[in-house]
Formats: structure tokens, sequence, C-alpha cells
């Protein structure tokens, strides 16, 4: 007899899956080390976990559902009394699971959107003694590294995500919303987005994958402001003469760190 295959439950998977891209986070370890910190792992952690049951949500259920309906709305259609009056060609019954797909990618981006917000305010939430003046993080590295936090077009995955949703809720889902996307830029523009099941779930893994990656940049923002504000301020050099080579040779070094880095996930 065949043993029954264990269901797997769904919140130790879940559980699971946010241990597993929290180990990707250098100095993770910082979110746990007093109250506030612990406020912005909780953050943290809420919103990858919100993407992810989103994902479950939306491919485990609404999908599904939606066939199951056009599956049921076709047979009433082979069975209907008035049948003669139209043909299957004059039914797109396709464009139910189309119109849900798109709709999810509305969904999906906000679920980024929101993430990105909170990932710009965790600096200021967990480095909140060390940091000094009044410009955030996230806008001194815009001007550092002419990297914007929120500038969706430099990431493949959040541009997409983002055009889709644009497309969607400004132009009735026609592609006709530019500049578009690799992979876009011949679609036929009199015909609405047609995104499968798969790619929209390739694309939720593929922001989860993504999610840990902006927090740990987050984090090298907030160390290097760090040492420039108090190691490299003219007040410091002056102080410790003997220092400033070297000083001068860690901040270039971690300014190519962190360019490297923005470079492997821009385009």
């Amino acid at each position: 007899m065949d043993k029954k295959v264990k269901k797997v439950n769904r919140f130790d998977a879940l559980v699971g899956n946010l241990v597993n891209e929290f180990t990707k986070v250098k100095n993770i370890d910082l979110l746990l080390t007093d109250d506030s910190a612990k406020r912005a792992f909780s953050i943290v952690t809420y919103r990858i976990a919100e993407i992810t049951s989103y994902k479950e949500l939306v491919c485990s259920h609404f999908f599904p559902a939606t066939n199951k309906a056009i599956h049921l709305s076709k047979i009433d259609f082979i069975n209907s009394s008035y049948k003669h009056l139209l043909t299957p060609e004059d039914i797109d019954f396709s464009e139910t699971i189309n119109d849900t797909v798109r709709l999810s990618y509305v969904g999906l981006f906000h679920k980024l959107e929101n993430f990105i917000n909170e990932v710009c305010k965790l600096p200021e939430v967990v480095f909140s003694d060390l940091l000094t003046g009044d410009k955030p993080v996230h806008q001194w590295a815009k001007e550092r590294f002419s990297f914007d936090m929120k500038d969706w077009r430099r990431i493949y995955i959040a541009n997409k995500i983002n055009w889709i949703c644009n497309c969607v809720k400004h132009k009735d889902g026609y592609p006709v919303k530019e500049p578009k996307p690799a992979g876009f830029e011949s679609v036929d523009e009199c015909q609405r987005i047609k995104i499968s099941t798969d790619e929209f779930k390739s694309d939720c893994d593929s922001l989860i994958k993504f999610y840990p990656i902006y927090i740990q940049l987050i984090f090298m923002f907030s160390q290097h402001k760090f040492f420039i504000d108090n190691y490299m301020s003219p007040e410091n050099l002056v102080e410790f003469p003997d220092l400033v080579e070297d000083k001068i040779l860690a901040a270039s070094k971690f300014d190519g760190l962190i360019r490297d880095m923005i470079d492997a996930i821009t385009f």
C-alpha cells in the first residue's frame, strides 16, 4: 500500500522560507540587538511574509478558481439553448484568466511599493543613535551613488511589474505605456497584455529573491554614511592626519563594493 504523502503545513513552509531568505542578508543580526531594531525586524518579516502569502493566495486559489469558472462557463455555453446565436470563437473565455493575471500584477506592485517604502525607513529606525544629519540614508545614497531606491526603471523585475500595473490601471490593460521593459518592445499594442500564470509565479519568486538584496543594500548605505560622517569629516581628518590615507582607501573600497552591488541588480 502506498504511503500517504504528508500534507505540507503552509505556516511551517512560510516560516522556513523566511528563515532561508534572512540568512542571505549580511549583518541581519543587527536587527536583533535592541527594541528599535527588533521593531525593524518585525517590519521586514511582515513584508516578506506578505509577498509570500500573496503569491500563495493568487497562484493556489485565485487562478484555479478562475480556471474552474471558465470551465463551467464553457459547459454552460455548450449546453445552452441559445448557443446557435453565437459561436465559441465569439466568446474569449481565456480573457477571464488573462484579466485575473493582470489584476494580480497590480496587487503585486503595491506589495513591492510598500516594501520599498519600509526599507527606506529602516536606517532611521535601527541606527537612529548613530546616524547624523537630517538627510535620510536613501536620499544620501541617491546623491552619492546616483541610485534612487524608488526608481523602478533601473531594476528589471520591479520595472516589469510596475509597467504592467500602470498599463492595467491607466491603459485598460493595453501595452502602450512607454518606455516598455525588455521583452515587451514588439508586443501587439492592439491586444491586452497576456501573461501566463506560470510567468506570474516566476515573477513573484524573483521578487522574493530581490527583497533580501534591497535590505542588504540599505544596510550598506547606512554603514557607509556612518563611516563618511564620523571618520571622513574635515575635523576628524585634521585630528588624525596619520590615518587620512587609510581612511580614504577604506572609503574608496566601500564605495567600490556598493557600486558593484548596484551594477549587479540594475541595467
